[in-house]
């Protein structure tokens, strides 16, 4: 047997769920509005006779036959095969959506949703649809909307304002704001911008999208390399570098070989290669390094660890550099290292398909999914690696 503060829970949840703004930017009717409730039944009118007596009294005195508001109770006549006709509560309804408002206290509230809706709308009509999709959204961030809105106005007036967000200078917005609200003010510039005001972003990373997707700048990757011939230093001694993606991409480093470890002390500890380069410490971050197109001019190597997620960031290299070639992670060399395993835990083992592997990196890559073996690149000897190196 419904109470009146379920009915109150009802009614606060159909305003919290956005259905009322939504159907009135939309015009569309939702009132009458029914609650759904259980009714007694044959059994429980007999047996729970004073209970259901004194229920119908509480929806009474809160009812619109009391308090000339909130929800009506339509009642229905049974026929009780002990206690004769009962009058029953079939029904409980708002007639009006201001009568359900006044029962929950949200009507002040509810009043300033719809004028600030409509003022957004009148501005920019494309938020219309927006808010009529995600009414939650809307009324979640309304408290502070203005500024919301002030970013949004700003962006529309200049467009990819190639600078810092610290330097936008938009009027009671601080920098922290927008890196707050970063998602709900990408879902509103999508709607609002043109499209040509619109980065695409094609590497699919999610690393600093809102600037790159908006014409921010932001704090660039520093990748990390070791020029590994003293030939190809700019100045003496000075071998060891660490450069920002954009100027990194636009240094054609004069060298023949590019080889990329993930662990940073077998970057560090690699060794002499005339015409070469080794990039280190980098994991799953190698997809930046698809903006260095002069990797294309170079013979491209591969170094990671022999186990599930080494051959996954092979893969992920290979889609943007599918000549890239494996270094140390086959089958011979796991063999011939087997002492110097340790196990991948289940739990952590990458299970993806991964579509940029050889016919012998896939089979190794299944049998390291089903078996427990890793072999940690800094695992291996350095008179193995230096080896193996020989012979390229």
């Amino acid at each position: 047997m419904i109470t009146p503060a379920e009915i109150r829970q009802k009614a606060l949840k159909l305003f919290s769920s956005g259905k009322l703004l939504q159907a009135e930017l939309q015009v569309n009717e939702l009132f009458p509005w029914t609650v759904a409730f259980r009714k007694p039944n044959a059994s429980q009118q007999l047996n729970d006779f004073t209970a259901i007596r004194g229920w119908i009294e509480a929806l009474k005195r809160q009812s619109a036959e009391t308090t000339d508001s909130g929800y009506q109770i339509r009642y229905k006549v049974l026929k009780h095969r002990q206690l004769g006709e009962q009058r029953l509560p079939d029904q409980i309804v708002f007639p009006t959506r201001d009568g359900l408002l006044r029962f929950i206290h949200k009507m002040l509230d509810f009043k300033q949703l719809v004028a600030l809706a409509s003022t957004s709308i009148d501005r920019y009509p494309t938020l219309h649809d927006w808010i009529c999709a995600k009414p939650q959204q809307f009324m979640k961030h309304q408290e502070y909307w203005p500024q919301l809105f002030a970013v949004c106005e700003y962006f529309v007036e200049h467009p990819q304002p190639n600078c810092y967000i610290r330097e936008l200078g938009i009027q009671g917005i601080d920098s922290k704001f927008i890196e707050q609200h970063r998602g709900i003010l990408s879902d509103l510039l999508d709607r609002l911008l043109a499209p040509e005001a619109i980065s695409a972003i094609a590497d699919g990373s999610t690393l600093h999208r809102f600037e790159r997707r908006y014409g921010l700048k932001y704090q660039e990757p520093l990748i990390r390399l070791r020029l590994l011939d003293s030939m190809l230093n700019p100045l003496p001694l000075l071998d060891d570098l660490s450069l920002p993606l954009s100027q990194l991409a636009q240094w054609q480093v004069p060298c023949d070989k590019v080889f990329i470890t993930e662990n940073k002390i077998n970057g560090l500890s690699f060794p002499h290669q005339d015409d070469s380069i080794v990039i280190f410490g980098l994991g799953y971050g190698v997809d930046s390094l698809a903006k260095l197109s002069w990797l294309n001019t170079k013979e491209l190597f591969y170094w990671g660890d022999i186990d599930t997620h080494g051959f996954s960031i092979l893969s992920r290299l290979r889609g943007y550099f599918p000549e890239a070639k494996a270094l140390m992670m086959d089958e011979s060399t796991l063999k011939q290292l087997s002492h110097l395993c340790v196990e991948e835990p289940e739990k952590s083992r990458c299970t993806h398909v991964l579509k940029n592997l050889s016919v012998a990196e896939e089979a190794l890559y299944q049998y390291l999914q089903l078996g427990h073996q890793r072999l940690e690149q800094e695992r291996v000897p350095m008179q193995h690696v230096v080896k193996i190196l020989r012979q390229l």
